[in-house]
């Protein structure tokens, strides 16, 4: 039976999205972007109160515990326009980043640009850029 830990080694506050990472296998920088993403859609005291619920309760990870292996979100080096963000979310899904600038640019439209540039910004700080070189090579 698996059990839920607050991370050690991939947290930014409490462990807590980290852990809920592990957990589910799936990388802890989606985890907070869906947190962000429920936070500001919704009361943000009530859901505070609930990650320091979490924070109290749920169990820090042990020491001996082998470190989960998945697949990782990044933000792009090689074909981003600001950041790299929808570029990584793109290579994330393995589809072309254009389709993914498209969605967003359509969710802004539709929800205002104020909430979409902030979501932007704020996935800019959570998620990591891509470790090592990314060399692009031209063909002539």
């Amino acid at each position: 039976m698996r059990k839920l830990y607050r991370s050690r080694s991939n947290k930014k506050i409490a462990g807590v999205l980290g852990g809920l990472g592990d957990y589910w296998k799936i990388d802890p920088t989606i985890v907070r972007l869906i947190f962000l993403v429920i936070f500001f859609l919704t009361a943000i005291f009530p859901f505070l109160i609930v990650y320091i619920i979490a924070a109290i309760v749920i169990p820090i990870e042990p020491a001996s515990r082998k470190q989960k292996k998945y697949k990782r979100l990044y933000r792009s080096k090689k074909n981003k326009f600001i950041a790299g963000v929808l570029a990584g979310v793109s290579e994330f899904l393995k589809i072309d980043p254009t389709i993914v600038r498209l969605i967003f640019i359509a969710i802004m439209i539709l929800t205002g640009f104020a909430p979409m540039i902030f979501s932007y910004v704020v996935a800019w700080i959570i998620m990591p850029e891509k470790p090592g070189k990314d060399i692009e090579i031209e063909i002539k």
